[in-house]
């Protein structure tokens, strides 16, 4: 298998496992498995089991090899129960979502919106700064200002609504809105 990128999240197949740990073995077996790319979390746990860990895989043939060869071939791991996923939770957003995020948007959030709604392409950073500073009337709007802001929507997206980021950044375009939500967004923002 290729080597994974613990940040890629196309992945098509997550399973959660619970690992029963030899005694005195748990801190080495969470340290070599949070060293893994197919790993994305490693927590102790309460219960019949020691460990809970989320692992993904490309598809269900490449998780199970993962879990018993890779996993299970872990110095200190006795057992594993293996709960796959088959029905992840949804990422993209629904209209009615998307109205609540807006609502509970900031001004200096909601004119970024607007901004890369209008401009119809990528805003590059220095470009989308100038344009809140004008629009906020805000001469002191910096590039840290901008951080802030982005950052407020893209965790409020993540933690608050489990969904992604509706502002995307490529480095050659800049900042712009994901396509899949223009209409929606021109809908909610009229």
């Amino acid at each position: 298998m290729a080597a994974l990128e613990r940040a890629e999240v196309d992945l098509k197949k997550k399973a959660y496992v619970l690992i029963t740990v030899s005694g005195g073995e748990l801190e080495s077996v969470m340290r070599n498995l949070s060293k893994m790319p197919e790993v994305l979390s490693v927590e102790g746990i309460s219960g019949h089991a020691d460990l809970v860990v989320i692992v993904v895989g490309e598809d269900l043939e490449a998780l199970q090899r993962f879990i018993l060869t890779s996993l299970r071939g872990i110095e200190g791991v006795q057992s594993t129960e293996t709960w796959i996923v088959m029905a992840p939770q949804p990422e993209t957003w629904t209209k009615d979502e998307i109205e609540s995020y807006i609502q509970a948007c900031e001004e200096t959030e909601l004119m970024a919106i607007k901004i890369l709604l209008e401009k119809g392409r990528g805003v590059m950073v220095q470009e989308l700064i100038d344009e809140l500073a004008e629009r906020l009337s805000d001469e002191n709007f910096d590039v840290h200002s901008l951080t802030v802001t982005l950052t407020n929507m893209t965790r409020r997206a993540q933690y608050e609504y489990r969904r992604e980021n509706i502002i995307e950044f490529e480095e050659d375009e800049g900042f712009f809105l994901d396509e899949k939500y223009l209409d929606i967004l021109k809908e909610v923002l009229e």
